[in-house]
């Protein structure tokens, strides 16, 4: 019992010890990791508490973050295969501005990651994962296309961190962010001083070293040390898709330097790498591509064999331009014309594709000279093909050129074909309309079967599902779908590569708007018209059908045949010259010129006709050394036009060659003199200007620039507000220049100012109750209604603020004055100068608000006590006055 009770009382003790045990525990606990806290502190324990902090929990998340972005924009990044590609996918401005509040992100984790666990300890880093830290930032900031803070963080890391895991690999990326900035001498130096390190870190990346090297060579434009330099980064690069990448654009290389050999076998090392589909094809396709000489009867069969393979049945067309290349190269023009024109018809999707097609037919027809045809291919490609390509220019001009020839041959044709039916008797002549008629009417019922078959592909094309975000895309987050800006730019792509550039406007797809012309229609005639008509058409009535449709303009008599042969005389000249001067083809100008000679003894354009023979032949003679056989050349056209026109103007050039000169020289001259005075125009320098223009009327009325002084000292007077004179000065134009693009402007002007004064708001005369007041003011746009967006305006005059006035706070509103008016108001402006100085900002901006200070709306500075009585009354032409006469008469 004793010791039961011995035990009784001392049984408590190792409890008591053991909470004593478990306290000291945790006080040892809270000492040891508050030791470890300490940033300045270089132990064991301090080291290896911030690494592991660091590394896990904010250099991480940033870094796969960070990881995801980037694969996100690689991911969205459509490759355009008629350029070398690139061999980094960086994104376009649009996913960078997309994907800035992720990247943000990063850079805060990792700032924090900086902030409280970098062990700056005697001028070391203590914490080997601070340089990721930084890495992380400067490469987000890359991402970003914030070069500047990029080439900060990069260019730090390497001088701080020397010897770091991110020394070398930083000043690789000081090299990518100096080509992205075109500080190519730059992006060089940091790559040699790599170059020139004795010895690397085992787990460097030499592949992007060369990488990176051959991206500069390019830029550079450097193409045989580019090839060298990828040649090496294939090579020795581990990563597939980097592997896949760069050994394509290798292959684009080599055929671009001429090695076709080499190219193809690059190309079908590519296709073995197993690539995504698109590179895949493009790199079968290019094979046949990159043929010069050799048998291609192996490509051939590959061609064929890809055709008959439905999974790339949306490429049938560049399959079949493939082969036409080939054709082109193996001189059967007549093979690879069949092939391009099947090419344009079994295109489905890809429009850039039908573009290059129809482009390369064009080009074949205009060399052949056979120009119709060219015409229309080359008409067919603007549409479809981008403004910013580089033969945008020359294929609108060829369009427009060949159409103008075109419609030219196209009236000798038909006048030609009316007098061949004039010389018919009535039965002959019933019959071929009666051919005629048949003829269109298989051409309506042929057309008629393709739009249906075109409608019919069209419901049974399989739709595509719209695109979703690749994981991890930049900006998918915190953006909803249809306003994230990275899809509405891959949306963008996607519809050009389909649809070509096109206008914003209803039935776009639609070549045929008479939809939209009968709904026009409808509203005009009512509805009684329209069914009428369409019951005419169901009954086969149409205005075709009826010989006398043909008849009406057969030359009957010799007035009508005099009529005929002018129009003939007036388009075989007009087509000489396009020959002469457009398309330099003289022999089909000589053809054209004489043809005009032969059928006509005398027509309106005989003596130039003649007189452009003796130029053409004159330069040949001198030029190429030419001599004609049968003695027509520039001498026995000289003879001609000295023999029929002794007293014309080209019997004078015959005479005195160069008296062309001197035209040319004085003509010169007057061209220098007008933009002497143009300039003064647009210095506003108006009184100058419109007595420079009267000395020049009155002095030299023979100036070949006559109708551009009229105008300019029309305009002139418009700027001085003389409403009445430059009414006048225009209706002057419109008389005494009929037929010129002055006249013509001059007339838009004038119904521009017939529009403005039926439009204009209610007029008032009263200047009494307005005050010259000098502090706060607004501007003040008066703006009709119609066919005005308030919100583009508001926003153009937003965009012109933050470009060139940069003042802050500044609000745009707008309010309805009258039911046809709006007042767009800036609010506000501290005193009358800086509203005056915005005011003539507006009226000599042209850019920003090109659409809005060149429509003629009324816009002033006004003060709120003036803006409350002209909003009151309705007065702006009051105000107007009040406002010329106070603003800018005292400016």
């Amino acid at each position: 019992m004793k010791y039961l009770r011995a035990f009784a009382v001392i049984q408590p003790v190792p409890v008591i010890m053991s909470r004593t045990y478990r306290s000291l525990f945790k006080a040892l606990l809270l000492v040891v990791l508050a030791t470890g806290c300490s940033q300045e502190k270089d132990a064991f324990l301090n080291r290896t508490f911030h690494k592991l902090t660091a590394r896990d929990n904010g250099w991480f998340n940033a870094n796969e973050k960070l990881n995801e972005v980037v694969a996100g924009i690689e991911n969205a990044h459509l490759d355009d295969y008629d350029h070398v590609l690139p061999l980094f996918v960086y994104g376009t401005p649009e996913q960078a501005r997309s994907a800035v509040p992720d990247l943000e992100k990063c850079i805060e984790k990792c700032s924090l990651v900086i902030e409280r666990h970098s062990m700056d300890i005697g001028g070391e880093e203590k914490n080997a994962w601070i340089d990721d830290a930084y890495f992380v930032i400067a490469k987000s900031n890359f991402y970003k296309q914030n070069y500047y803070e990029a080439e900060r963080g990069f260019n730090y890391i390497a001088r701080r961190f020397k010897g770091g895991d991110r020394q070398h690999e930083s000043q690789v990326w000081m090299a990518r962010t100096a080509i992205q900035k075109e500080q190519y001498a730059k992006a060089q130096s940091a790559l040699d001083k790599l170059r020139d390190e004795k010895a690397l870190p085992k787990g460097f990346n030499h592949a992007e070293l060369s990488a990176v090297q051959a991206d500069l060579d390019l830029r550079r434009g450097r193409l045989d040390d580019a090839i060298m330099n990828l040649e090496h980064a294939v090579s020795i690069v581990k990563r597939k898709r980097e592997r896949v990448r760069w050994a394509f654009v290798l292959a684009q290389l080599y055929e671009r330097k001429g090695l076709e050999e080499k190219a193809i076998k690059q190309y079908a090392a590519v296709v073995k790498m197993a690539p995504p589909y698109e590179m895949a094809f493009h790199a079968q396709v290019f094979q046949a591509l990159a043929y010069s000489k050799g048998n291609s009867k192996l490509l051939r069969q590959k061609l064929n064999r890809m055709l008959k393979d439905e999974k790339h049945v949306d490429h049938y067309d560049m399959i079949h331009y493939a082969l036409a290349e080939l054709d082109l190269k193996e001189r059967n023009k007549e093979s690879a014309i069949a092939h391009l024109e099947t090419s344009a018809r079994v295109s489905t999707s890809d429009v850039k594709q039908k573009a290059k097609t129809w482009l390369r037919l064009a080009d074949l027809y205009f060399d052949d000279r056979t120009y119709p045809s060219a015409q229309k291919y080359y008409d067919s490609t603007r549409t479809l093909m981008s403004e910013l390509h580089p033969r945008f220019p020359e294929v609108e001009t060829r369009a427009e050129v060949l159409g103008e020839l075109v419609e030219q041959l196209d009236i000798i044709a038909l006048e030609d074909s009316l007098q061949a039916l004039a010389g018919l008797d009535e039965k002959e002549l019933e019959k071929v309309l009666r051919a005629k008629i048949r003829e269109r009417e298989l051409e309506e019922a042929e057309k008629e079967r393709l739009e249906a078959d075109a409608r019919e592909r069209e419901l049974n094309a399989p739709t595509s599902r719209p695109a979703t975000p690749a994981p991890g895309s930049p900006g998918g987050r915190g953006n909803w779908y249809f306003y994230d800006p990275a899809q509405i730019a891959r949306g963008t792509t996607e519809f050009r590569k389909r649809w070509g550039t096109r206008k914003n406007e209803d039935d776009w797809r639609r070549k045929d708007k008479s939809g939209q012309a009968l709904a026009t229609s409808m509203e005009k005639e009512g509805a009684e018209s329209l069914a009428d008509a369409l019951e005419q058409k169901e009954k086969g009535s149409e205005p075709w059908r009826d010989p006398e449709f043909y008849m009406k303009d057969i030359p009957r008599d010799d007035i009508a045949l005099e009529a005929s042969n002018s129009r003939i005389c007036n388009a075989l000249y007009v087509c000489g010259m396009i020959y002469k001067e457009q398309l330099k083809d003289t022999d089909n100008a000589i053809e054209s010129f004489e043809n005009l000679n032969s059928r006509f003894d005398e027509c309106r354009y005989t003596p130039e006709s003649f007189y452009q023979l003796y130029r053409i032949y004159k330069e040949k003679e001198e030029v190429e050394n030419y001599y004609s056989l049968e003695g027509k050349g520039s001498e026995f056209y000289a003879g001609v036009i000295l023999e029929r026109y002794p007293d014309s103007e080209f019997a004078r050039l015959v005479r005195n060659p160069d008296a062309l000169m001197a035209d040319e020289a004085r003509r010169q001259v007057e061209a220098a003199a007008y933009k002497e005075v143009y300039d003064r125009y647009r210095e506003r320098m108006y009184t100058s200007v419109i007595m420079s223009c009267t000395r020049v009327m009155e002095d030299e009325p023979d100036n070949h620039l006559l109708p551009k002084y009229h105008m300019l000292r029309a305009m002139a007077t418009g700027g001085l507000r003389d409403g009445a004179g430059f009414r006048s000065a225009l209706e002057e134009i419109t008389r005494l220049f009929a037929g010129t693009d002055e006249a013509k402007a001059a007339q838009d002007l004038l119904n521009g100012l017939d529009n403005t004064s039926s439009q204009a708001p209610p007029k008032s005369t009263s200047t009494a109750h307005y005050r010259a007041e000098q502090g706060k003011h607004y501007f003040a746009l008066i703006v009709p209604n119609a066919g005005n967006d308030m919100s583009v305006i508001k926003s153009k005059l937003s965009d012109m603020n933050a470009s060139y006035f940069r003042q802050p706070g500044m609000e745009f509103s707008n309010t309805f004055l009258d039911p046809e008016h709006q007042i767009v108001l800036a609010s506000f402006f501290t005193s009358k100068a800086k509203a005056m100085e915005f005011y003539d900002l507006f009226v000599n901006n042209r850019d920003v608000l090109a659409g809005v200070n060149d429509m003629g709306f009324a816009a002033f500075a006004i003060s709120p006590d003036n803006y409350t009585q002209m909003y009151r009354n309705k007065d702006v032409e009051g105000y107007t006055a009040f406002f010329s006469k106070n603003y800018l008469e005292r400016q």
